[in-house]
């Protein structure tokens, strides 16, 4: 691969953008289309507590997983995750942080449902988009903080009111204009003479959000009390915009807290203008490109046939009919192994183009997408461990390019496909995986296609084409409809020119 005619699309198109060093890191992670997602499943409103502490067990897990993020907080459908500044979380690669951030987010969400929702199954799957935003001190990081508590109390006070008002016979838009220019006071009143509700004594998750952070206790697992302190991942309500809790934890942010003397002024319109949103170029075509994480680990602990498992082959493939039915703007999607790359017209408006939010919703979709499906191609296995997804995205300005960068991983297709049939054919045959590499060293497909033959009478050209050649996603017009009707069909198919002759609507359907 690395002399092959294809490699000028890595060289002069794949970029990657580090997050600038010393500063901490900011991932904000919302629901997308939650008011129809929470409508669907019957959220309580205003506040739902079982769908407000499942977010908490999101962040808490998230916590777990990721030793770097120091404090996270969240209300309703958001959660904000706060990455210590030295982190060297995959090297600061920003598509990295959201897209991995939002995918086992996503993951976590699914898989915990049912522990908070036992008797409501998940009608449609979950997902959320996510941005990354660096801050440069610790004072900015209590300002970002303070001011999405502030969004919380703001945002619960005027939902409380509103729903109190429907439920007592308002209309929507009767509820709403009763509200509108209305202060802070003015709710609390109108809760307090019309239904009697002291908005104060409303539970403090629903007035504060949530808090997560490992906090220093002297108690283990199960409340009893032990000689050292340790850490232990709390999950609190407490007022981030005063200075009790911070100068009670100081340790969160580190040693700098210490050096800071006076609390400025909070400056919340100072803090979102860190918040810099790079726009894809127009007029070109985008690729999305999904691959999963530790996979090696995850086919291991879940059993997937070596070299390669058909099933999980076809639950990748439905996975990217659902992500080209979830956003037309996709017009082809190639696949193989654990990845799955997916072309966006060039024209998309998706997002106003802001990448982060492309990244994250993708990683997001794809990662729920895989989670609900997971019953149906492996009926007899339980998804023991998250399956987790990061995103790459990256612009070409012509079809031909396109076209080069989809067999540059045909290619890669072929080659790591016929690597690991040699190998696994070897291991099977009683070598040592190290024996095995050594054996492998250094040759070339030619001598593979005779490794196979000679020593286990396979002719690699035999083998399926969806191992040799990966998946093809493409709309296909429906042949009986009387209207113009389009759905994905999946081929395995070499990507040359006579595919795309065949398929030259590809690129010009609009």
């Amino acid at each position: 691969m690395a002399n092959s005619k294809y490699e000028y699309v890595k060289r002069e198109f794949e970029f990657h953008r580090h997050l600038p060093a010393s500063n901490w890191i900011v991932v904000r992670i919302d629901g997308c289309h939650f008011h129809r997602f929470s409508e669907l499943h019957a959220f309580e409103k205003p506040n739902d507590d079982r769908a407000l502490r499942l977010m908490n067990a999101c962040a808490t897990s998230m916590l777990e997983k990721f030793p770097d993020i120091v404090i996270a907080y969240g209300v309703s459908d958001e959660y904000s995750f706060v990455f210590r500044e030295k982190t060297e979380f995959y090297k600061r690669r920003e598509s990295k942080n959201i897209s991995l951030c939002v995918s086992y987010f996503t993951i976590v969400y699914g898989m915990k449902w049912k522990d908070f929702f036992p008797n409501n199954d998940l009608k449609e799957p979950p997902y959320f988009d996510g941005r990354v935003v660096c801050y440069p001190n610790i004072n900015t990081i209590r300002d970002y903080l303070a001011w999405r508590q502030v969004d919380c109390h703001i945002n619960n006070q005027y939902n409380t009111c509103f729903w109190a008002l429907v439920k007592s016979g308002k209309t929507e838009k009767e509820a709403h204009q009763a509200l509108k220019g209305t202060s802070s006071k003015d709710k609390n009143k109108l809760l307090l003479q019309q239904f009697q509700v002291n908005y104060n004594d409303e539970p403090a998750m629903f007035r504060k959000g949530s808090t997560v952070y490992r906090d220093k206790v002297k108690t283990d697992d199960c409340g009893n009390p032990i000689k050292r302190t340790r850490e232990a991942i709390t999950v609190s309500n407490f007022d981030l915009i005063g200075p009790e809790f911070w100068e009670n934890h100081q340790y969160i942010l580190g040693e700098d807290y210490l050096c800071l003397g006076g609390k400025e002024k909070y400056g919340y319109e100072y803090v979102k203008k860190f918040d810099n949103i790079h726009r894809l170029p127009y007029s070109n075509w985008t690729i999305v490109r999904i691959s999963a994480c530790q996979f090696d680990q995850f086919s291991l602990i879940h059993s997937f046939d070596k070299p390669n498992d058909e099933t999980a082959l076809r639950l990748m493939n439905a996975c990217a009919s659902l992500m080209m039915e979830q956003f037309p703007d996709i017009i082809f999607g190639y696949g193989f192994d654990n990845e799955y790359s997916f072309v966006f017209q060039e024209k998309t408006e998706l997002y106003q183009r802001d990448e982060r939010l492309i990244i994250s919703s993708c990683s997001s979709c794809f990662t729920s997408f895989y989670m609900m499906k997971w019953k149906e191609y492996f009926p007899s296995k339980e998804l023991v461990q998250p399956p987790h997804f990061q995103v790459e995205v990256s612009c070409y300005p012509e079809p031909r390019i396109v076209c080069d960068y989809l067999s540059r991983r045909q290619s890669e297709c072929h080659n790591r496909n016929q690597y690991t049939t040699c190998f696994w054919m070897l291991v099977k045959s009683g070598e040592g995986e190290n024996k095995a590499k050594e054996i492998l060293k250094d040759t070339l497909p030619k001598d593979k296609n005779e490794l196979l033959f000679q020593r286990f009478q396979m002719n690699y050209n035999n083998e399926p084409a969806m191992f040799r050649k990966g998946s093809c996603a493409y709309p296909q017009k429906v042949e009986a409809s009387e209207d113009e009707r389009w759905d994905v069909a999946v081929a395995h198919v070499d990507m040359g020119p006579h595919f795309w002759a065949k398929h030259s609507y590809v690129f010009d359907r609009r």
